[in-house]
Protein backbone atom coordinates (compact mmCIF):
# COMPACT_ATOMS: atom_id res chain seq x y z
CA UNK A 1 0.00 0.00 0.00
CA UNK A 2 1.13 3.29 -0.65
CA UNK A 3 2.43 5.42 1.94
CA UNK A 4 0.45 8.75 2.71
CA UNK A 5 2.20 11.77 3.88
CA UNK A 6 1.38 11.84 7.60
CA UNK A 7 1.62 15.19 8.42
CA UNK A 8 -1.24 16.74 5.71
CA UNK A 9 -5.01 17.25 6.32
CA UNK A 10 -7.96 17.67 4.88
CA UNK A 11 -10.38 20.03 5.24
CA UNK A 12 -13.66 19.98 3.41
CA UNK A 13 -16.77 22.40 4.48
CA UNK A 14 -20.14 20.76 4.73
CA UNK A 15 -22.92 22.24 6.08
CA UNK A 16 -25.50 19.96 6.99
CA UNK A 17 -25.64 15.65 7.78
CA UNK A 18 -27.84 15.59 3.99
CA UNK A 19 -27.33 12.18 2.80
CA UNK A 20 -25.81 13.07 -0.46
CA UNK A 21 -23.76 15.72 0.68
CA UNK A 22 -21.97 14.29 3.39
CA UNK A 23 -21.28 10.99 1.84
CA UNK A 24 -19.28 13.67 -0.96
CA UNK A 25 -17.79 15.54 1.52
CA UNK A 26 -16.11 12.57 3.20
CA UNK A 27 -15.52 11.15 -0.21
CA UNK A 28 -13.26 14.82 -0.91
CA UNK A 29 -11.57 14.60 2.23
CA UNK A 30 -10.36 11.11 1.46
CA UNK A 31 -9.92 11.89 -2.15
CA UNK A 32 -7.66 15.03 -0.91
CA UNK A 33 -5.43 12.73 0.80
CA UNK A 34 -5.14 10.61 -2.08
CA UNK A 35 -8.03 8.35 -1.99
CA UNK A 36 -9.62 5.43 0.37
CA UNK A 37 -7.13 2.99 -1.36
CA UNK A 38 -4.07 4.70 -0.11
CA UNK A 39 -5.53 3.67 3.40
CA UNK A 40 -7.02 0.19 3.25
CA UNK A 41 -6.07 -3.08 0.28
CA UNK A 42 -8.88 -5.10 -1.11
CA UNK A 43 -10.38 -7.98 0.87
CA UNK A 44 -8.97 -6.12 4.28
CA UNK A 45 -11.38 -6.09 7.31
CA UNK A 46 -11.55 -2.87 8.37
CA UNK A 47 -12.66 -1.50 11.83
CA UNK A 48 -14.70 1.77 11.94
CA UNK A 49 -14.82 3.34 14.86
CA UNK A 50 -17.00 6.45 15.94
CA UNK A 51 -17.80 7.67 19.15
CA UNK A 52 -20.52 6.33 21.27
CA UNK A 53 -19.81 7.75 24.50
CA UNK A 54 -23.43 7.24 25.54
CA UNK A 55 -27.58 6.65 24.57
CA UNK A 56 -27.92 10.05 23.16
CA UNK A 57 -29.82 10.59 19.51
CA UNK A 58 -27.63 12.25 16.92
CA UNK A 59 -28.83 16.28 17.05
CA UNK A 60 -27.79 15.96 20.81
CA UNK A 61 -24.10 15.80 19.05
CA UNK A 62 -22.80 14.04 21.77
CA UNK A 63 -21.94 10.70 19.20
CA UNK A 64 -20.59 10.84 15.72
CA UNK A 65 -23.17 11.23 13.60
CA UNK A 66 -24.64 8.24 11.27
CA UNK A 67 -24.39 10.11 8.11
CA UNK A 68 -20.66 10.23 8.93
CA UNK A 69 -20.18 6.43 9.85
CA UNK A 70 -22.66 5.61 6.30
CA UNK A 71 -20.24 7.52 4.28
CA UNK A 72 -17.13 5.81 5.46
CA UNK A 73 -18.61 2.42 5.28
CA UNK A 74 -19.86 3.11 1.58
CA UNK A 75 -15.61 3.87 1.25
CA UNK A 76 -14.43 1.18 2.77
CA UNK A 77 -17.19 -1.10 1.08
CA UNK A 78 -16.12 0.60 -2.75
CA UNK A 79 -12.60 -0.31 -1.86
CA UNK A 80 -13.95 -4.23 -1.58
CA UNK A 81 -13.25 -4.66 1.63
CA UNK A 82 -15.15 -5.67 5.12
CA UNK A 83 -16.70 -2.81 6.70
CA UNK A 84 -16.89 -3.43 10.90
CA UNK A 85 -18.20 -0.42 13.44
CA UNK A 86 -17.33 -0.88 17.05
CA UNK A 87 -16.77 0.96 20.17
CA UNK A 88 -16.94 0.51 23.81
CA UNK A 89 -19.38 3.31 25.53
CA UNK A 90 -19.16 4.69 29.09
CA UNK A 91 -22.32 4.09 29.55
CA UNK A 92 -24.28 1.40 28.33
CA UNK A 93 -24.44 -1.53 26.14
CA UNK A 94 -23.03 -0.88 23.09
CA UNK A 95 -26.40 -2.23 20.73
CA UNK A 96 -28.61 -0.02 23.00
CA UNK A 97 -25.76 3.46 22.54
CA UNK A 98 -25.42 2.27 18.42
CA UNK A 99 -29.32 1.81 18.27
CA UNK A 100 -29.94 5.35 19.79
CA UNK A 101 -27.91 7.53 18.22
CA UNK A 102 -29.10 5.82 14.87
CA UNK A 103 -25.74 4.50 13.67
CA UNK A 104 -26.91 0.72 14.59
CA UNK A 105 -29.95 1.19 11.72
CA UNK A 106 -27.22 2.50 9.37
CA UNK A 107 -25.01 -0.71 10.08
CA UNK A 108 -28.07 -2.85 8.75
CA UNK A 109 -28.78 -0.17 5.59
CA UNK A 110 -25.56 -0.75 4.62
CA UNK A 111 -24.84 -4.61 5.41
CA UNK A 112 -21.95 -3.84 7.86
CA UNK A 113 -20.99 -5.60 11.12
CA UNK A 114 -21.43 -4.08 14.59
CA UNK A 115 -18.71 -5.80 16.77
CA UNK A 116 -18.83 -5.77 20.62
CA UNK A 117 -15.08 -4.88 22.42
CA UNK A 118 -16.04 -6.65 25.36
CA UNK A 119 -12.68 -8.99 25.27
CA UNK A 120 -9.40 -7.72 25.87
CA UNK A 121 -5.80 -8.60 24.47
CA UNK A 122 -2.39 -7.21 26.16
CA UNK A 123 -0.12 -5.63 23.38
CA UNK A 124 3.21 -4.68 24.79
CA UNK A 125 4.21 -0.95 23.71
CA UNK A 126 7.94 0.12 23.88
CA UNK A 127 7.17 3.74 25.53
CA UNK A 128 6.70 4.90 29.32
CA UNK A 129 3.75 2.79 29.28
CA UNK A 130 4.59 -1.25 29.11
CA UNK A 131 1.60 -2.24 28.34
CA UNK A 132 -2.02 -1.48 26.91
CA UNK A 133 -5.07 -3.97 26.96
CA UNK A 134 -7.20 -3.35 24.18
CA UNK A 135 -10.76 -4.68 22.43
CA UNK A 136 -10.01 -8.24 20.59
CA UNK A 137 -11.77 -6.80 18.09
CA UNK A 138 -9.73 -4.00 17.43
CA UNK A 139 -6.46 -5.99 17.28
CA UNK A 140 -7.49 -8.45 15.22
CA UNK A 141 -8.67 -6.00 12.30
CA UNK A 142 -6.52 -5.34 9.28
CA UNK A 143 -6.98 -1.85 9.74
CA UNK A 144 -8.46 1.24 11.37
CA UNK A 145 -10.41 3.76 10.51
CA UNK A 146 -11.15 6.67 13.23
CA UNK A 147 -14.13 8.45 13.35
CA UNK A 148 -14.32 11.21 15.98
CA UNK A 149 -16.73 14.08 17.17
CA UNK A 150 -15.56 17.56 17.44
CA UNK A 151 -16.37 18.23 21.25
CA UNK A 152 -14.99 19.67 24.45
CA UNK A 153 -14.25 17.97 27.53
CA UNK A 154 -13.41 19.01 31.08
CA UNK A 155 -10.25 17.09 31.62
CA UNK A 156 -8.59 17.69 28.19
CA UNK A 157 -10.52 20.84 26.90
CA UNK A 158 -10.88 19.15 23.54
CA UNK A 159 -12.12 15.54 22.75
CA UNK A 160 -10.88 14.54 19.18
CA UNK A 161 -8.76 12.07 17.47
CA UNK A 162 -6.42 10.75 19.83
CA UNK A 163 -9.29 10.95 22.70
CA UNK A 164 -11.64 8.84 20.24
CA UNK A 165 -9.17 5.79 20.63
CA UNK A 166 -9.18 5.55 24.34
CA UNK A 167 -12.43 3.81 23.65
CA UNK A 168 -10.37 0.93 22.08
CA UNK A 169 -9.86 -0.19 25.39
CA UNK A 170 -12.71 -2.01 27.03
CA UNK A 171 -15.31 -1.63 29.78
CA UNK A 172 -13.85 -1.01 33.04
CA UNK A 173 -10.60 -1.02 32.42
CA UNK A 174 -10.87 2.63 31.18
CA UNK A 175 -11.67 3.18 34.53
CA UNK A 176 -8.27 1.85 35.82
CA UNK A 177 -6.32 3.97 33.37
CA UNK A 178 -8.13 7.03 35.06
CA UNK A 179 -7.76 5.61 38.58
CA UNK A 180 -3.92 4.48 37.96
CA UNK A 181 -3.17 7.84 36.46
CA UNK A 182 -4.36 9.77 38.93
CA UNK A 183 -4.68 13.83 39.14
CA UNK A 184 -1.50 13.47 37.09
CA UNK A 185 -3.18 14.45 33.93
CA UNK A 186 0.06 14.92 32.03
CA UNK A 187 0.52 11.69 32.81
CA UNK A 188 -2.98 10.62 31.22
CA UNK A 189 -2.33 12.59 28.16
CA UNK A 190 1.20 10.58 27.88
CA UNK A 191 -1.00 7.49 28.06
CA UNK A 192 -3.45 8.31 25.05
CA UNK A 193 -0.66 9.67 22.75
CA UNK A 194 0.98 6.75 23.30
CA UNK A 195 -2.47 4.62 22.68
CA UNK A 196 -3.12 6.59 19.90
CA UNK A 197 0.45 5.14 18.40
CA UNK A 198 0.20 1.63 19.00
CA UNK A 199 -3.07 1.35 17.32
CA UNK A 200 -1.61 3.35 14.36
CA UNK A 201 -5.39 3.99 12.57
CA UNK A 202 -4.48 4.41 9.21
CA UNK A 203 -6.98 7.50 8.84
CA UNK A 204 -9.28 9.54 11.10
CA UNK A 205 -12.35 11.46 9.50
CA UNK A 206 -13.69 13.88 12.27
CA UNK A 207 -17.29 15.00 12.24
CA UNK A 208 -16.95 18.74 12.57
CA UNK A 209 -20.27 19.40 11.16
CA UNK A 210 -22.25 19.48 14.19
CA UNK A 211 -19.86 20.22 17.15
CA UNK A 212 -20.18 20.50 20.89
CA UNK A 213 -19.66 23.08 23.31
CA UNK A 214 -19.42 24.19 26.59
CA UNK A 215 -20.14 21.39 29.11
CA UNK A 216 -19.01 18.49 27.07
CA UNK A 217 -18.60 15.87 26.14
CA UNK A 218 -22.28 14.34 26.99
CA UNK A 219 -23.96 17.20 28.51
CA UNK A 220 -22.42 20.37 26.33
CA UNK A 221 -24.57 22.68 23.62
CA UNK A 222 -24.61 21.47 19.68
CA UNK A 223 -22.80 23.85 17.73
CA UNK A 224 -23.04 24.22 14.04
CA UNK A 225 -19.55 24.13 12.45
CA UNK A 226 -19.54 22.72 9.23
CA UNK A 227 -16.61 20.61 8.02
CA UNK A 228 -15.32 17.69 7.51
CA UNK A 229 -11.88 16.87 8.92
CA UNK A 230 -9.39 14.08 7.53
CA UNK A 231 -5.64 12.74 8.14
CA UNK A 232 -3.29 9.88 8.38
CA UNK A 233 -1.64 11.78 11.77
CA UNK A 234 -4.50 11.99 14.45
CA UNK A 235 -2.21 14.07 16.41
CA UNK A 236 -2.40 16.31 13.39
CA UNK A 237 -6.56 16.32 12.70
CA UNK A 238 -6.47 17.56 16.37
CA UNK A 239 -4.03 20.60 15.79
CA UNK A 240 -6.31 21.40 12.78
CA UNK A 241 -9.40 21.47 14.48
CA UNK A 242 -8.18 23.28 17.57
CA UNK A 243 -7.24 25.92 15.24
CA UNK A 244 -10.48 26.00 13.94
CA UNK A 245 -12.25 26.58 17.30
CA UNK A 246 -9.30 29.25 18.01
CA UNK A 247 -7.64 27.38 20.25
CA UNK A 248 -3.64 27.42 20.69
CA UNK A 249 -2.83 23.85 19.80
CA UNK A 250 -0.15 24.65 22.24
CA UNK A 251 -2.32 25.36 25.35
CA UNK A 252 -3.79 22.02 24.92
CA UNK A 253 -2.37 19.43 27.44
CA UNK A 254 -3.00 16.19 24.98
CA UNK A 255 -0.70 18.12 22.18
CA UNK A 256 1.61 18.97 24.91
CA UNK A 257 2.17 15.54 25.96
CA UNK A 258 2.62 14.33 21.93
CA UNK A 259 5.31 16.81 21.32
CA UNK A 260 7.08 15.56 24.22
CA UNK A 261 6.78 11.93 23.26
CA UNK A 262 7.75 13.22 19.91
CA UNK A 263 4.47 11.04 18.73
CA UNK A 264 2.44 12.69 15.50
CA UNK A 265 2.94 16.31 13.97
CA UNK A 266 2.28 18.88 16.84
CA UNK A 267 3.45 22.18 14.84
CA UNK A 268 0.47 23.76 12.74
CA UNK A 269 3.02 25.40 10.08
CA UNK A 270 4.84 21.95 9.02
CA UNK A 271 1.11 20.41 8.41
CA UNK A 272 -0.10 21.06 4.88
CA UNK A 273 -4.18 21.65 4.70
CA UNK A 274 -5.54 20.91 1.70
CA UNK A 275 -9.28 21.84 0.38
CA UNK A 276 -10.79 24.82 1.93
CA UNK A 277 -9.63 27.00 3.94
CA UNK A 278 -9.44 26.54 7.81
CA UNK A 279 -8.50 30.31 8.47
CA UNK A 280 -11.33 31.77 6.81
CA UNK A 281 -13.87 28.96 8.67
CA UNK A 282 -12.43 29.62 12.35
CA UNK A 283 -14.67 30.02 15.24
CA UNK A 284 -13.70 33.03 17.44
CA UNK A 285 -16.61 32.53 19.78
CA UNK A 286 -16.15 28.68 20.52
CA UNK A 287 -17.53 28.36 23.98
CA UNK A 288 -14.64 25.84 26.18
CA UNK A 289 -14.99 24.26 29.40
CA UNK A 290 -13.23 25.95 32.05
CA UNK A 291 -9.60 25.47 31.92
CA UNK A 292 -6.65 25.79 34.29
CA UNK A 293 -4.25 27.95 33.49
CA UNK A 294 -1.59 25.70 31.40
CA UNK A 295 1.40 28.15 31.58
CA UNK A 296 1.23 27.25 35.63
CA UNK A 297 4.91 25.77 37.04
CA UNK A 298 4.80 25.35 40.81
CA UNK A 299 7.03 22.14 42.54
CA UNK A 300 4.84 18.72 42.95
CA UNK A 301 4.36 19.29 46.91
CA UNK A 302 2.55 22.73 46.96
CA UNK A 303 0.76 21.38 43.72
CA UNK A 304 -0.67 18.78 46.11
CA UNK A 305 -1.15 20.91 49.11
CA UNK A 306 -3.15 23.19 47.38
CA UNK A 307 -4.86 20.99 44.61
CA UNK A 308 -8.36 22.28 45.05
CA UNK A 309 -7.05 25.63 44.53
CA UNK A 310 -5.30 25.39 41.26
CA UNK A 311 -7.01 22.79 39.89
CA UNK A 312 -10.29 22.78 37.95
CA UNK A 313 -13.30 20.15 39.19
CA UNK A 314 -16.71 18.78 38.94
CA UNK A 315 -19.36 20.78 40.61
CA UNK A 316 -22.85 19.40 41.25
CA UNK A 317 -25.31 22.11 39.98
CA UNK A 318 -28.19 20.64 42.91
CA UNK A 319 -31.16 22.18 41.33
CA UNK A 320 -30.63 20.25 38.34
CA UNK A 321 -29.39 16.73 39.97
CA UNK A 322 -32.25 14.02 40.16
CA UNK A 323 -29.77 11.54 42.07
CA UNK A 324 -30.39 8.87 39.92
CA UNK A 325 -26.17 8.41 41.45
CA UNK A 326 -24.89 7.40 37.72
CA UNK A 327 -21.68 9.58 38.59
CA UNK A 328 -21.12 7.95 41.83
CA UNK A 329 -21.91 4.43 39.98
CA UNK A 330 -18.83 5.29 37.44
CA UNK A 331 -16.51 7.57 39.62
CA UNK A 332 -13.06 5.23 39.64
CA UNK A 333 -12.33 6.94 43.05
CA UNK A 334 -14.99 6.52 45.15
CA UNK A 335 -15.33 10.07 45.65
CA UNK A 336 -19.04 10.37 45.29
CA UNK A 337 -21.11 10.56 48.52
CA UNK A 338 -24.70 10.76 49.75
CA UNK A 339 -24.56 14.08 52.00
CA UNK A 340 -27.67 15.25 53.62
CA UNK A 341 -29.87 13.35 51.16
CA UNK A 342 -27.87 15.12 47.70
CA UNK A 343 -24.92 13.67 45.96
CA UNK A 344 -21.78 15.70 46.96
CA UNK A 345 -18.20 15.68 45.93
CA UNK A 346 -15.40 14.62 48.43
CA UNK A 347 -12.60 16.88 46.52
CA UNK A 348 -9.75 15.23 48.31
CA UNK A 349 -10.61 12.26 46.51
CA UNK A 350 -11.19 13.82 43.68
CA UNK A 351 -8.77 12.62 40.83
CA UNK A 352 -10.19 15.17 38.08
CA UNK A 353 -11.13 12.52 35.28
CA UNK A 354 -14.76 14.13 34.97
CA UNK A 355 -16.36 10.66 33.96
CA UNK A 356 -18.99 11.91 36.09
CA UNK A 357 -19.50 14.70 34.25
CA UNK A 358 -19.28 12.77 31.05
CA UNK A 359 -22.01 10.44 32.05
CA UNK A 360 -24.72 12.81 33.91
CA UNK A 361 -27.47 12.55 32.01
CA UNK A 362 -28.92 15.78 33.30
CA UNK A 363 -25.73 17.66 32.36
CA UNK A 364 -25.84 19.04 36.05
CA UNK A 365 -21.59 18.13 36.83
CA UNK A 366 -20.07 21.28 35.12
CA UNK A 367 -16.28 22.06 35.53
CA UNK A 368 -15.46 25.06 38.39
CA UNK A 369 -12.29 26.40 39.01
CA UNK A 370 -10.33 26.68 42.42
CA UNK A 371 -10.39 29.97 44.09
CA UNK A 372 -6.54 30.60 42.63
CA UNK A 373 -7.57 29.98 38.89
CA UNK A 374 -10.43 32.30 39.65
CA UNK A 375 -7.68 35.17 39.80
CA UNK A 376 -5.71 34.22 36.88
CA UNK A 377 -6.98 36.41 33.61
Amino acid sequence: MKETRSSEVSFVRCPDYDRDRTYFAVREAVDLLGGIHLFVKPGERVLIKPNLLKAKPPEAAVTTHPEIVRAVIRLVQEAGDTAMVGDSPGMGGLHKVADKAGILRVIREERAQLVDFDEALQIKNSGRFQQFEIARAVLEADAIINLPKLKTHGMTTLTGAVKNLFGCIPGKRKVQWHFSTGVNRDLFMRMLVELSAVLEPRLTVMDAIIGMEGNGPGSGDPRHIGAIIAGHDAVAVDVVCARLVGVDPGKLPLLRAAAEAGIGETKPDRIRVVGDSVDQSVIRDFRLPPQEHLEWRIPEWARVILKDALTTRPVIDHVQCIQCGICKEHCPQGAITDVANRLEVRYRDCIRCYCCQEFCPQGAITVGRGWALRLLP
